[in-house]
C-alpha cells in the first residue's frame, strides 16, 4: 500500500481553486519565463507521469517510494480529486466547472505558480500530465514541466475524440509528446505498439526503457504501472524497490466487490477504457452476470460508442441480462445495446438509483465516466453503505 496524508493533523490547508482554462491562460504561463524557469531548476528531479490508465496512483505511489527514501517531494495529482501533496501534506485544487478542461495543468500552474514556487522543492518533483490532446501534453512536457523522467503508463482506446481514432494513434501521439534528452518509461505492453513507440521517441530525441512484469504478476491488474517504479529509479542510477515491496502495492490494487447492506457493488467508472474495464470485470465476476451501469457524457462521444459496442460484446457472451445508464444522450445509447437498458437522468437521487439496481439482484459494475456530481454522490452513498457494513461486522 501506499500512504498520502497530512504529516501534522493539527494543520490545516487552503484548497487553491482552478478556473475555466484558456488558450490565453497558456501564452501568460508561458511569458513567466524567468520565474519560471527558476521555478523548475530548484526541482532536482522532475517526473511526469502520463498515458491512459493508472496515472494518479502512479503518481502516488512514486510520491511514497521517494518519502519513505527521505526525499523532499511535491506531487501534483489531477484526476477527479485534484491534490497537491508537499511531503505528505494534502493540498486539495478545486475546480470551477464540472469537468476537467483541456487546459486544466497550464491553469493549475498559471493560478497557483506563485504559491508552488514559495516551496521551492529541493529534490523531486512528481506530476500527473492529464492533457487530453497531443498540443497540451506536448505543452507541458517541453515548455513546462520539462521532466527528466516521463513515465508513459499505459496506451487504451480512450480520449480518441482528441489523441487519435486509432490505438496506434494514440501510442503515436504520446511518443510525439517527449521532449529531446528525457529518459522515457514505458508500461505498454503490447510488444509491437512499445516497439514502434520507441521508435518515435526516439526520433523525438528521447531514450526508453519498457516495463517487465514478472512472469507470476503477468495479467495482474495495474502490474505494468507498479513495475514502472523500479525503471524510473533504475533512470535516476537509484536502488530498486523490493520485489516484494512492488507485489504489496500490486495485491492492494487488485478489485475487490464493495459489499453493501443489500448487494455487491464495484465502482469502476474511473477506469474508462473498455479494455482495463473488461479486465477488472472478468477478475471480479469471471463468467457470472452483473449489472452494467454506464455513466455518459456529452464530450466524450467515441468513449459512449466503445461502451454500448462492450455492452453489446457480453450481451453476446451471455454476461448480461439487461444494463443501466445516466447522464448526457441516454436514450441513443440505448437504442444502439442489445439488452434492455434503464435510463437515468442526472437529477435523480443517486441512493435511490443505488437502491434500484441492487434489487435486481446481480452484483453491479459501474463504468464509462465520473465526472459528474451524480456520480460523486453515488460514490457517496457507496461509501457510506459500506462503512456501515464493516461496523456491523466489527461489531
Amino acid at each position: 500500500m501506499y500512504f498520502v496524508g497530512t504529516e501534522d493533523e493539527t494543520v490545516e490547508y487552503d484548497p487553491f481553486e482552478v478556473g475555466m482554462s484558456t488558450i490565453r491562460g497558456a501564452s501568460s504561463l508561458l511569458t513567466r519565463g524567468r520565474e519560471h524557469r527558476k521555478f523548475l531548476q530548484n526541482i532536482d528531479t522532475r517526473i511526469v507521469v502520463s498515458g491512459i490508465r493508472g496515472k494518479s496512483s502512479t503518481v502516488k505511489r512514486l510520491d511514497d517510494v521517494f518519502r519513505r527514501r527521505g526525499y523532499d517531494t511535491l506531487t501534483k495529482i489531477t484526476g477527479n480529486h485534484p491534490l497537491l501533496i508537499r511531503n505528505g501534506n494534502v493540498i486539495p485544487i478545486e475546480r470551477r466547472g464540472a469537468y476537467t478542461t483541456l487546459y486544466e495543468n497550464i491553469n493549475v500552474l498559471q493560478e497557483f505558480g506563485p504559491q508552488l514556487e514559495s516551496y521551492t522543492p529541493e529534490d523531486v518533483g512528481i506530476f500527473e500530465n492529464q492533457g487530453i490532446t497531443e498540443y497540451t501534453t506536448r505543452l507541458i512536457n517541453k515548455r513546462f514541466i520539462k521532466p527528466h523522467v516521463v513515465v508513459i503508463a499505459n496506451v487504451r482506446q480512450d480520449h480518441q475524440d482528441t489523441l487519435g481514432k486509432t490505438i496506434r494513434d494514440l501510442a503515436r501521439a504520446f511518443a510525439r509528446t517527449i521532449p529531446p534528452g528525457t529518459k522515457v518509461v514505458n508500461g505498454e505492453q503490447n510488444p509491437v505498439l512499445a516497439e514502434y513507440m520507441r521508435d518515435e521517441i526516439e526520433q523525438q530525441g528521447g531514450e526508453m526503457r519498457q516495463v517487465t512484469i514478472p512472469d507470476d504478476q503477468q495479467g495482474r491488474i495495474g502490474a505494468e504501472t507498479v513495475y514502472a517504479v523500479n525503471d524510473v529509479l533504475r533512470w535516476l542510477d537509484m536502488d530498486p524497490v523490493p520485489e516484494e515491496q512492488l507485489n504489496a502495492y500490486l495485491d492492494a490494487i487488485q478489485p475487490r466487490w464493495i459489499r453493501l447492506p443489500n448487494g455487491r457493488i464495484f465502482n469502476g467508472a474511473e477506469i474508462n477504457d473498455i479494455e482495463s474495464t473488461e479486465a477488472i470485470r472478468q477478475s471480479l465476476a469471471g463468467d457470472s452476470h452483473v449489472l452494467p451501469f454506464v455513466y455518459l457524457r456529452a464530450d466524450r462521444r467515441s468513449r459512449t460508442a466503445s461502451f454500448a459496442k462492450y455492452l453489446n460484446t457480453l450481451a453476446e457472451r451471455d454476461l448480461i441480462e439487461r444494463a443501466r445508464a445516466g447522464g448526457a444522450f441516454t436514450g441513443v445509447f440505448a437504442s444502439n445495446v442489445d439488452v434492455p437498458v434503464t435510463e437515468h437522468s442526472r437529477d435523480e437521487d443517486a441512493g435511490a438509483v443505488l437502491d434500484d439496481m441492487l434489487e435486481e439482484g446481480y452484483p453491479v459494475l459501474t463504468m464509462g465516466n465520473t465526472v459528474d456530481d451524480f456520480m460523486r454522490d453515488l460514490e457517496d452513498e457507496i461509501t457510506t453503505r459500506a462503512k456501515k457494513v464493516a461496523i456491523e461486522e466489527a461489531d
